[in-house]
């Protein structure tokens, strides 16, 4: 069984090691790196649980199988905006509706849950080339509004990302 939470602090150690796994397996799905993040102390991780943004997590039968954050642009002319980032499913469990329960739980947050009225937008950023991913925001209402050529660099590999939208009335 499938299940989608709020993770919190306590969730710390689980969350480093599927990031971490994520940004060792995925490095130009993502705009932060493992050598930036592996160093970090665990407070670090508690800290970033316990701020404003909302990490989300699937469990399929006790086990973190994929991440999602979920996060409110903080400035005053930004704050109709909301985020979802660091999405992120473990190979063992793709292609098994995780990723579709993460963002279906984004997507009701904003819309109806702790965030409901609070932005009248998502966006999120997609490496082009990432045609699973990008089909996943599709079916979620997200549009390619913009891309960015060369936005990350990996290994000396350019990857050029996708900004996509969607409404959340």
């Amino acid at each position: 069984m499938t299940t989608v939470r709020v993770l919190g602090a306590g969730d710390a150690i689980a969350v480093r090691d599927i990031r971490l796994e994520g940004l060792r397996l995925a490095p130009q799905s993502f705009g932060s790196s493992w050598e930036e993040e592996a160093g970090q102390p665990l407070t670090w991780w508690q800290e970033r649980l316990a701020g404003a943004a909302r990490t989300l997590g699937a469990e399929v039968d006790g086990v973190l199988a994929g991440l999602l954050v979920v996060s409110l642009k903080s400035r005053v002319k930004l704050a109709h905006n909301a985020e979802i980032g660091g999405v992120y499913v473990r190979p063992a469990f793709r292609r098994r509706g995780v990723a579709n329960l993460l963002m279906q739980s984004a997507m009701d947050m904003l819309r109806c849950g702790e965030f409901a009225g609070q932005a009248k937008f998502a966006t999120l950023h997609v490496t082009a080339e990432n045609d699973s991913a990008r089909g996943l925001y599709e079916r979620f209402g997200f549009k390619v509004c913009g891309q960015l050529e060369r936005e990350l660099c990996v290994n000396g590999i350019f990857y050029d990302e996708l900004l996509m939208r969607t409404g959340l009335s």
